[in-house]
């Protein structure tokens, strides 16, 4: 389905709201519906006066055992979900967006929000007639950077001493490198992260979250198009010539992002997935990054890099008077 704002007003607003991630933008989200969406799409949207699109928020309707869900485009695979929203344009843009969510009504019985950060302009009160019922979403930890590079002159004395051991025992090995590809590089690497990731939890005895072709072919979709716009992150690291670590990310300017990483572990002793780790937070604080995000999870490692916890925000609106259904948490679980 065609969009109801086109992908250069989508980039715009994109480019406007200080608070957008790259899990809004047009090249993530076009790329999930492509690959993972289908049934019917709501794209809400608020203009200003003069015509120029100041709000939008990607929607689809989910049945679920009778229930019909009105929920983010992409909310699955987007650790953040939430509108965009040009902060110049006031109030009147989110009031505008909740006009579009709500005149669409009669298409849905619940509105599911998930994944809202605690600043997000859809966690407002909500219109009269209607209520909305807030709980914990996920953890997201968060490192603050330092305010400059480089990186291991602002890390505990530990964590320093461990990035530093782990490079000096991983070159004793072999001939190792740390890089950020470009284009040309996306198809080697993520068919490394495909395949390292698949045998990291063979090993566990599951597929892993990468093992659906359809979820490959939304990564091998939206990773040029993020490339294109300059949020994509892909750290690689390899041990003579051989790629041993992936780890998947983004940078917007204000944030790094840290989404999903492989790593081989038939070499013992070894841990590639630090300097995959390191390479990645080292580049976005040269691109001026003030924080970098570990996403969803509570994994010993992302605290161990000093990050603190942040939890997102669920939101489920509907009609006053209507009742709401526990809904478990994991059916819009996509890692």
């Amino acid at each position: 389905m065609i969009p109801a704002f086109s992908g250069d007003e989508w980039w715009d607003l994109w480019r406007r709201d200080p608070r957008a991630t790259p899990f809004q933008s047009p090249a993530w989200m076009e790329a999930w519906w492509e690959c993972l969406g289908g049934g019917e799409r709501i794209d809400l949207e608020a203009r200003g006066p003069d015509g120029r699109l100041v709000a939008a928020l990607p929607m689809t309707v989910w049945h679920d055992a009778g229930m019909r869900r009105l929920v983010p485009v992409a909310a699955g695979q987007s650790d953040y979900s939430d509108a965009l929203v040009d902060p110049a344009a006031g109030p009147d843009a989110v009031a505008g967006l909740w006009d579009a969510l709500l005149a669409t009504a009669n298409r849905w019985d619940e509105a599911l929000l998930p994944d809202l950060r605690a600043d997000s302009p859809l966690l407002g009160p909500v219109p009269d007639g209607w209520r909305a019922v807030d709980e914990p979403g996920e953890v997201c930890p968060v490192m603050v950077l330092p305010p400059a590079p480089p990186l291991l002159a602002g890390l505990s004395k530990s964590k320093r001493r461990k990035v530093v051991h782990d490079r000096h025992r991983a070159a004793a090995v072999g001939e190792v490198s740390e890089t950020i590809v470009g284009a040309c590089g996306i198809t080697q690497a993520l068919d490394a992260l495909f395949a390292l990731h698949a045998a990291r939890w063979a090993a566990a005895g599951e597929p892993g979250v990468l093992a659906d072709p359809r979820v490959q072919a939304f990564h091998r979709a939206a990773a040029p198009a993020l490339a294109a716009a300059g949020l994509l992150r892909l750290s690689v690291v390899r041990l003579d010539g051989r790629i041993v670590a992936v780890l998947l990310g983004f940078a917007d300017g204000r944030r790094g992002y840290s989404y999903i990483n492989g790593v081989d572990q038939s070499v013992p002793g070894q841990s590639f997935g630090t300097l995959a780790f390191a390479v990645a937070i080292e580049d976005a604080l040269v691109g001026g990054a003030g924080e970098f995000h570990f996403l969803r999870g509570e994994e010993p490692y992302k605290y161990a890099w000093g990050a603190e916890a942040r939890t997102t925000v669920r939101r489920r609106v509907v009609r006053v008077g209507s009742s709401l259904k526990f809904m478990p948490r994991m059916l819009l679980d996509g890692r």
